[in-house]
């Protein structure tokens, strides 16, 4: 099943009609590699999203935008194929997805762990194993946490990132390089870090060079 760059990112904007949408869940099941892309389709858009400038909207700027949500769907009475959404937000979402690309061609992104560090209320920590430092670890207000390690795998092999499950690790995707960004695991929730064949594995196939509590 092929799915293009544009198809990944507009199912990272939540715009994709259903069955679009589905047809990509699916590639995602089944691919690492597609899994690490979106990862790095999403945190590009989440720096985009905080470098942009906090500012009031202007009074009455809510109002206005409801309103003429409320006039387009009256005025629109027969929707189009869900293939061809028409809405003027859809069209900015995917114009802002156009932009985010075009900026990632011309310019290579920020060093993730600064980035994330860089997040007002984040907090970072050093990350041990075998009495020695291997990594970092950034937890962010919102439940998130970026894990870099200090030295990348070995040729022809990658970190693969899992979560312990009642004793089973069940996998999280692989390393976008030396970094993996983790949503919000429940307080207390366990990673653990392998190094596996390239695209990851079903299950670890090598012990574990990290086992952390979060």
């Amino acid at each position: 099943m092929t799915i293009d760059p544009d198809q990944l990112t507009a199912y990272a904007l939540g715009i994709l009609p259903p069955e679009e949408e589905a047809r990509v869940q699916a590639a995602l099941e089944s691919s690492p590699e597609l899994r690490a892309q979106l990862r790095a389709d999403r945190e590009a858009l989440t720096a985009l999203a905080e470098a942009l400038p906090v500012v009031d909207p202007p009074a009455g700027a809510e109002d206005r935008l409801l309103a003429r949500v409320a006039a387009e769907r009256r005025a629109a009475p027969t929707p189009l194929p869900p293939s061809r959404p028409t809405s003027w937000l859809l069209l900015a979402a995917l114009g802002l997805a156009a932009a985010l690309a075009l900026a990632f061609v011309l310019r290579p992104p920020a060093d993730p762990l600064q980035r994330y560090a860089g997040i007002p209320g984040a907090t970072t920590r050093a990350v041990t194993a075998s009495g020695g430092p291997v990594g970092q670890l950034v937890r962010m207000p919102d439940g998130r946490a970026y894990l870099y390690l200090n030295r990348p795998a070995e040729a022809g092999r990658v970190y693969q990132m899992w979560q312990m499950q009642a004793g089973v690790p069940v996998s999280l995707g692989v390393f976008d390089g030396q970094g993996f960004l983790l949503p919000g695991l429940p307080p207390g929730a366990t990673i653990a870090v392998s190094v596996e064949p390239p695209g990851g594995s079903p299950q670890p196939t090598t012990t574990p060079i990290l086992v952390q509590q979060l």
